[in-house]
């Protein structure tokens, strides 16, 4: 079986200067918003061991098709077929910022991260398969991680864990996107718990509270994500005095302390991050194990390692692709790849 994932081929991802060129340094290149400001902002503040600039995350503002036009554009129709090498920072760049151009050689490492979207009009198995095939290894031309049915899928845990996960899928008519996006809201056991930070900065810079400050909004932030005793009370009241009027941190302590209470960590003396660090493990554990079921492998292997190696993206997306055909009777098993690129990284971080 042929090995898509190259563990230890992500190591060299080191700090650098804006101003200047760096010879290790990754490129990710994702479709949106989401991507970026929250799920793999939320991994690099659990997995500091990475060492990826968060301004090294590129949102392309488009879908994995209109991506396969641009490269057609530079390299014409039989790109694939003809096996040309196609640098895909100087496509994504000349057409985001021509006034900055980049070129492959100036990432260790490019990962693409993309959602399936049979849904789309312009959805084509081949142009998929041939992403998916040419697309394969992160120190090359790039890798791609698709995520089955959308990102959300990462969300999509209705327990920690979760015995149902293994056979989650969705049926084809489940369209449009945003049908699946409530269908994880209304579901998901994390959700919540993933945009706590951003759900505190949001109420802290609101009409209510008026914390303005970036610098001392930040730091309020992180004081609070840092709390892990049970003494919630008491720590809250000491950070929340920033906002000088007492009846407002009152007010506001009440409700920062129903959020975390419902959360659940500083029950377990952890803080956020230790958290959701743990939380993100279990998230990419679930998805080996359900790679490894879709792709028929024994999925009720206790080697999770050995699970994680036999993962084959092109196989999975195969599958995807057969299982899905039919509108009415067709599914798309819920799968999340993205997440693998944490133990593509370092395997030992999800132990």
């Amino acid at each position: 079986m042929k090995r898509c994932i190259l563990v230890g081929s992500l190591k060299n991802m080191n700090n650098y200067a804006v101003e200047t060129r760096r010879r290790s340094r990754s490129l990710l290149v994702v479709e949106g918003k989401h991507e970026k400001d929250e799920l793999f902002w939320l991994i690099f503040k659990c997995f500091p061991e990475m060492n990826i600039d968060i301004d090294d995350v590129w949102i392309y503002g488009t879908n994995i098709y209109k991506l396969y036009e641009d490269i057609v554009k530079e390299y014409g129709n039989d790109w694939a077929k003809d096996e040309m090498d196609v640098d895909l920072p100087f496509v994504i760049s000349k057409k985001e910022h021509p006034e900055t151009i980049y070129y492959r050689n100036d990432f260790t490492n490019i990962i693409l991260v993309f959602d399936y979207e049979r849904h789309d009009p312009a959805f084509s198995e081949e142009k998929i398969l041939e992403m998916q095939h040419c697309f394969e290894d992160s120190t090359d031309m790039g890798k791609l991680y698709l995520n089955y049915p959308m990102i959300e899928s990462y969300l999509h845990l209705k327990s920690i864990p979760d015995e149902e996960y293994i056979n989650r899928k969705i049926p084809v008519s489940l369209q449009p996107g945003d049908k699946y996006k409530g269908l994880v809201k209304s579901e998901s056991i994390i959700e919540k718990a993933v945009e706590l930070p951003h759900r505190i900065d949001d109420l802290l810079a609101g009409d209510r509270y008026r914390v303005s400050d970036v610098e001392k909004r930040n730091g309020c932030c992180d004081a609070i994500l840092k709390i892990s005793t049970n003494e919630l009370e008491k720590k809250l009241e000491e950070i929340l005095c920033i906002v000088g009027d007492e009846k407002k941190e009152k007010t506001l302590k009440y409700q920062l302390k129903d959020w975390i209470t419902k959360i659940g960590y500083t029950c377990e003396n952890r803080t956020y991050w230790e958290y959701m660090r743990r939380v993100l493990q279990e998230i990419v554990c679930h998805n080996i194990r359900k790679a490894a079921r879709i792709q028929k492998e024994d999925a009720n292997e206790n080697d999770v390692r050995k699970q994680f190696e036999q993962i084959d993206l092109s196989e999975i997306l195969n599958v995807q692709n057969e299982v899905s055909r039919n509108f009415e009777k067709g599914f798309i098993w819920v799968l999340s790849t993205c997440v693998l690129l944490i133990p593509d990284y370092n395997f030992k971080l999800i132990k």
